[in-house]
């Protein structure tokens, strides 16, 4: 009697046997969800993708893993930019190289930045579109600051006081990719 009752259901034994598949589907599905939510919520809080919109750096995206670094020359450098910066939001992040450390000296020969006796490049006195640019002084880089540079002729970086050096307040965590 009770295989027959298993095998042929009556319609009510059935609505039930329905309507807790349905509720354990939605239980799984608000599990997942929930699961996926917050870790989408842990990802946004720690990481943050940044674009490059300029041929400065040979590459256009990166990871930034947000959070205090200490950075070390020669590595990519996540920084937030100040109000300062022409054209662009502040707060936004720019992605630069190390050239100079805290202690390191800035020299102007002419138009050519020298960091640490190596030269950074050559910098333009106006933007392309007539701007004046401001050179950033000489003389030595104070502690927790930093001389971020390209390779790129017309990089728009630490040459000039609009960026300037990068204090350890700006920076917005390390290049993972």
């Amino acid at each position: 009697m009770l295989a027959q009752t298993l095998n042929n259901p009556t319609p009510a034994t059935a609505r039930w046997h329905k309507a807790r598949r349905l509720r354990n589907y939605l239980l799984l599905s608000v599990l997942v969800g929930s699961v996926w939510g917050y870790a989408l919520l842990w990802v946004i809080a720690h990481y943050r993708f940044a674009g490059n919109e300029t041929d400065s750096l040979p590459d256009a995206f990166f990871i930034v893993a947000l959070g205090q670094h200490v950075p070390q020359r020669g590595e990519l450098l996540p920084f937030r930019i100040g109000a300062s910066v022409r054209h662009y939001p502040t707060g936004m992040i720019f992605i630069k190289q190390v050239v100079g450390m805290p202690g390191d000296v800035l020299v102007w020969q002419g138009d050519t930045a020298y960091v640490g006796g190596k030269r950074v490049g050559v910098a333009h006195s106006h933007t392309p579109s007539g701007d004046v640019l401001v050179r950033t002084p000489a003389g030595v880089i104070p502690p927790e600051h930093y001389f971020v540079a390209t390779e790129h002729p017309d990089s728009y970086d630490s040459r000039y006081q609009d960026v300037g050096l990068v204090s350890a307040a700006q920076i917005a965590g390390r290049v993972l990719w």
